[in-house]
């Protein structure tokens, strides 16, 4: 798998688990209005209840809250660690350092003025030669 793969099973997961949470928060909210509604009160297993969801909202707000940054980092374009865009701007880079690298030899390798320098130091290299 890839670590896009990875990291979107994961994100999916956190929402599965969000979901869970949300569902045994309404249950827990739905026990304590039964529970007040009944004329004796358990006091502990309110509180229990009472616990039980402020820790489950505690748990779905920050696993929302990580879902959302992950999200924000993806549609902003930004390099996050799901993306490839940043090898993707080295590779352009380069690529357009190599195009500008080969246009340039070519410019030099067809200049006029070059070629003449080639022949006047094949022939001094001639007479050198000679000596």
């Amino acid at each position: 798998m890839t670590d896009f793969t990875n990291t979107t099973c994961h994100t999916l997961d956190q929402l599965r688990t969000a979901e869970d949470k949300l569902t045994t928060m309404l249950w827990n909210a739905g026990n304590i209005v039964q529970q007040l509604s009944s004329e004796q009160i358990p006091r502990e297993q309110i509180e229990s209840l009472a616990r039980s969801f402020s820790d489950n909202a505690q748990t779905v707000q920050q696993l929302l809250h990580t879902s959302v940054a992950n999200l924000e980092r993806i549609s902003s374009g930004l390099p996050h660690e799901d993306s490839c865009y940043g090898s993707w701007l080295d590779f352009n880079l380069a690529s357009m350092r190599t195009e500008t690298i080969r246009n340039k030899l070519y410019e030099l390798k067809n200049n006029p003025e070059l070629q003449r320098s080639r022949q006047r130091v094949k022939e001094l290299e001639g007479q050198l030669a000679q000596l």
